[in-house]
């Protein structure tokens, strides 16, 4: 017989609450999903034949572990157009396997046992993984009193001898929230003071709306650069989740760390996506931003029918979820969430998926197409009308 597996480290890990929800919603037929965290459209065209080109020219080989040269050189041509943020594609990038192994890889690198890591709640679930795994002390600062923004109020009180990176998301998941200009200057100046360290994920930095062409990046306020780790990728701005192409953008003492890391991690991610990535980055580009026009027309939809409804919502303005406020109803969460699946079959995410500080909410994703969206909120309509009546 084989010894009980006893890894004290993995046993506080658990499985993401999207996950084990989306299990569920497998098993209803005819569930409506608003749970998914991937655009319904397909990867543009020229991306995916830069990809199979790829493959049919024999482009099937390792890659340096910090990427193929063409994409570094490309995502340093991306900042340096979108954020006038120079890094060299040499030795201040790294192309890694998704945002989730940039996030993974960054944290392993910066952070020590003990360490303590400051991350504004609600979050998307992968810091809290990524930080257990790393064995650091995970601070969260809930924000659902300021507009799911991280004040420099509540960055400064939460800042103590042990602390060492501040985690930023916007466009966040889950509340498709953002930080101005000017509110990242005011948390640049507490972070340069104590000086730590921040990891800021723009994934969703081009799905953002109202006018606004790509949020602003902290990296590219003064003094922030050196200290800065920059994750993002192509996964959510051009549809290509399953191709697994992230990046690593920083300085070149963290990423001579950060590829150590790296390389005994993965090695380097798949070749031919990295090319079709290059192609995602410049020829459909385009693309990228048509899907940002399209998003804010389903929000807008989406908002309108929860207007109707009366219910308390953050208006996102960008990403593509929705953070609907759930606290009238008096239920937690994953009650409510299964409450909507059975009885209505609509399938949303459980708010504590994205720690305890959202567990009066759920989050509605509008990655879908319209006439879904529509439906889903004739059944929300259902089910909250139901609830309203039980509550009277």
């Amino acid at each position: 017989m084989v010894k009980a597996l006893n890894n004290n480290v993995t046993k506080n890990l658990q499985r993401t609450g999207i996950r084990r929800f989306n299990e569920l919603v497998a098993k209803v037929p005819g569930a409506i999903k608003l749970t998914v965290g991937e655009i319904d459209l397909p990867t543009p065209a020229n991306t995916k034949l830069r990809g199979i080109n790829a493959i049919t020219e024999n482009v099937t080989k390792y890659t340096p572990n910090a990427g193929d040269l063409e994409l570094r050189t490309t995502i340093s041509e991306y900042l340096a157009a979108h954020y006038h943020l120079n890094y060299s594609a040499k030795d201040e990038i790294i192309v890694t396997v998704g945002g989730s192994e940039a996030i993974d890889t960054s944290f392993r690198t910066i952070l020590e046992p003990e360490d303590e890591i400051i991350i504004p709640a609600p979050c998307f679930p992968g810091y809290l993984g990524s930080g257990i795994l790393s064995q650091s002390k995970i601070i969260l600062v809930d924000t659902s009193s300021s507009d799911f923004k991280l004040t420099p109020e509540q960055l400064e009180n939460s800042i103590t001898d042990a602390t060492k990176l501040v985690v930023l998301n916007y466009p966040n998941n889950p509340t498709g929230s953002i930080l101005t200009t000017e509110e990242l200057e005011a948390l640049a100046k507490i972070i340069i003071k104590h000086d730590l360290y921040v990891l800021t994920d723009e994934m969703y930095a081009t799905l953002v709306y109202d006018g606004i062409d790509i949020a602003p990046s902290i990296a590219a306020i003064d003094g922030m650069k050196e200290r800065t780790i920059i994750v993002n990728g192509v996964s959510k701005s051009s549809s290509m989740t399953g191709w697994r192409v992230g990046y690593i953008a920083t300085s070149a003492a963290i990423v001579e760390q950060a590829l150590k890391v790296h390389q005994y991690a993965v090695a380097s991610p798949a070749s031919m996506a990295q090319k079709a990535a290059i192609t995602a980055l410049t020829t459909d580009f385009p693309e990228t931003q048509k899907m940002a026009a399209l998003f804010e027309h389903r929000r807008d939809v989406l908002v309108s029918y929860l207007s109707k409804l009366d219910l308390k919502f953050n208006r996102p303005v960008g990403a593509f979820y929705c953070f609907l406020d759930i606290s009238e109803f008096g239920m937690d969460s994953w009650s409510f969430a299964e409450k909507m699946l059975y009885d209505y079959k609509l399938a949303v995410v459980p708010g504590n998926s994205f720690s305890e500080y959202g567990d009066n909410y759920v989050r509605l994703s509008f990655a879908v197409d319209e006439k879904i969206i529509v439906e889903a909120m004739k059944r929300l309509t259902a089910g909250v009308t139901e609830l309203r009546k039980r509550n009277v």
